[in-house]
């Protein structure tokens, strides 16, 4: 990737298609979990906007972005049961990071999978951070081949059906008009 996400974070926010996503990200998410009290991961969370939507109703967040400079974006808007970590979601970080201690009702990932190189074995990591009975959710761009940025259908129902997921099922749910267009975002919702 030619950029860097330190290099956008601080004018990431600036970007009216970030914040629509995040909205129809949250909604879509209510739609199908009850997140009162839950205990969250969020993923790749990048300036927190999923976060900050979660905080007021769920128990707590974990914040997990790899960018150091996304989550002090993320610490500006001060929300009280959101703890932001910056690292990578690796086996490592999971055996030792405190904020891993216990399991997560929740993995939300809002635009991060697609941009992983090891999709699956992120998934896997995920798989073992839930609770029985939880759910994965993440949101990405829909494509037609599986490229850096973009996913497609199959590709994330083979993913999460392989890691061990009881459910999986992967949808469109909605349209955002971004600066290169109107693009389709892919849901996929996987429950163990």
């Amino acid at each position: 990737m030619a950029m860097s996400w330190d290099d956008v974070a601080a004018n990431w926010e600036n970007e009216k298609s970030t914040a629509v996503f995040a909205n129809k990200a949250f909604e879509s998410l209510q739609d199908i979990i009850e997140l009162q009290g839950s205990h969250i991961l969020d993923f790749g969370c990048g300036t927190g906007l999923l976060s900050q939507k979660l905080s007021p109703i769920v128990k707590d967040v974990v914040a997990l972005d790899s960018s150091e400079a996304m989550i002090e974006q993320l610490d500006q808007k001060e929300l009280d049961n959101v703890e932001p970590v910056v690292d990578m979601l690796t086996r490592g970080l999971v055996a030792m990071h405190p904020a891993f201690r216990r399991q997560f009702d929740t993995v939300v990932a809002s635009s991060v999978c697609s941009f992983l190189p090891n999709y699956s074995d992120v998934a896997d990591i995920v798989y073992s951070l839930l609770d029985e009975g939880g759910y994965f959710v993440h949101w990405d761009w829909l494509s037609e081949t599986d490229e850096m940025g973009g996913m497609t259908i199959s590709h994330a129902k083979r993913v999460l059906t392989c890691v061990g997921f009881a459910e999986v099922t992967v949808s469109t749910p909605f349209e955002i008009e971004t600066p290169q267009g109107k693009a389709t975002v892919l849901m996929a919702v996987a429950k163990k």
